[in-house]
């Protein structure tokens, strides 16, 4: 035989306003929490992307410049370029033996101010070209 425990007359299943408070108290913390640092993200990402396009100017602008007959460079001149909200200021001098010294500097605006970063490269003058 099997004995049950009596049932209090008042007692139900289930959970009790504060069970359901404490709950959606922690819930509430933990989403802000979440909002919190995917906006610390949302701005790094964006302060990257502007890096990595001061990168990819300069980058490009050796490029082109490599690609450039020696001859036909002007030595010794600065020249400012700006594009995508990035500045551009390079200089290309001789570099001695027969190659070219490229100067870049470039700089862009953050939302803690502006950065500046050079970047510098040497090109052989290749024969004939």
């Amino acid at each position: 035989m099997t004995s049950q425990q009596p049932v209090a007359s008042g007692a139900r299943a289930g959970v009790t306003i504060i069970e359901l408070i404490v709950a959606m108290t922690i819930l509430s913390v933990g989403l802000l929490a979440i909002v919190g640092v995917s906006g610390g993200v949302s701005r790094s990402l964006g302060e990257s992307r502007t890096d990595n396009l001061a990168a990819i100017a300069s980058q490009s602008r050796f490029e082109r410049l490599a690609g450039t007959a020696c001859t036909s460079l002007t030595l010794n001149t600065w020249t400012t370029v700006t594009s995508r909200g990035v500045t551009e200021k390079y200089r290309v001098t001789d570099g001695g033996n027969n190659t070219r010294l490229v100067t870049d500097s470039v700089s862009w605006t953050t939302r803690e101010g502006t950065r500046r970063q050079a970047f510098s490269t040497l090109l052989p003058c290749r024969p004939g070209a």
